[in-house]
This record gives structure tokens, C-alpha cells and sequence, in this order.
């Protein structure tokens, strides 16, 4: 499967891992799945990391993403969104989807990176993460 979506923190950190070759319709069924588990999260915020870094090819045409696999974004618990990637196509369409979502977004390449970001915009979740980021 394309895609896999956990608790990387226990109703707090959603991560979703996306991978391989990613339809329109397995994004759609991430974003679902990824709005499920914000639901079950903790107010007030319930952040995310998608994993990108293994995407090989995913759908490109913004009007269909931002209707079909954009759920989780219309999500009111959801807190930031941070996507790891060196992909420039990848970077660009999640650039563009959180603009058009209006969300807190930012994107980094690498876990550690993104870790530490997201401990300065939200303190609580220090003591609650992993001390090496890498393996996750």
C-alpha cells in the first residue's frame, strides 16, 4: 500500500507515510484515514508529518488533490502541517494545497528538521517525542 497513516504521538502527532506510486484515490483514502485519527486527537491542536521522502510519482493536478484529497485539511483540531521532502514537485503541491486550505505549513527534508519545528511552535510535545528522529 502507498500509504500508511499512525499516531506518532498518542492523539497529539499524526504520521502519514506516503511511498511508491501514489493514485488519486490512494491519496484520498489517506486524507480520509488521516481525518479519522485527527478526530481522535486532543484539542485544541492535533498536528501532522507526512513522510514523503519514498514518493515516486503522485497525482499533479491541484484542482482534483484540493477536492479529493484534501480532507484532513478541513479538519478544525488539525494544528500544523509539516511535510518532509526534497522533491521540488512535491514541495510545490503541498505548497500550493495549504495555501488554498489556509493551514499552518511548512516543509523541511529531514525528521530531525522537523522535529525540532514543531517542539518550538508547540513546547508540549517535548518530553513526548522520540529522542532520535531518523528511525521513525
Amino acid at each position: 500500500m502507498p500509504f500508511d497513516v499512525s499516531w506518532y504521538v498518542e492523539r497529539r502527532v499524526v504520521k502519514t507515510v506516503l511511498s511508491g506510486n501514489l493514485s488519486l484515490r490512494d491519496a484520498e483514502s489517506a486524507s480520509l484515514l488521516t481525518s479519522e485519527f485527527l478526530v481522535k486527537g486532543l484539542p485544541p491542536h492535533v498536528h501532522l508529518i507526512a513522510d514523503t521522502t519514498n514518493l515516486e510519482k503522485f497525482p499533479t493536478n491541484l484542482s482534483l488533490i484540493n477536492g479529493e484529497a484534501s480532507h484532513h485539511l478541513r479538519n478544525p483540531l488539525l494544528g500544523w502541517t509539516i511535510v518532509i521532502s526534497s522533491s521540488t514537485a512535491t514541495r510545490f503541491v503541498s505548497s500550493i494545497m495549504t495555501q488554498v486550505a489556509r493551514v499552518r505549513f511548512r516543509m523541511f527534508a529531514t525528521w530531525d528538521q522537523s522535529i525540532e519545528f514543531l517542539i518550538q511552535q508547540d513546547s508540549t510535545l517535548s518530553d513526548l517525542l522520540p529522542d532520535r528522529i531518523d528511525s521513525a
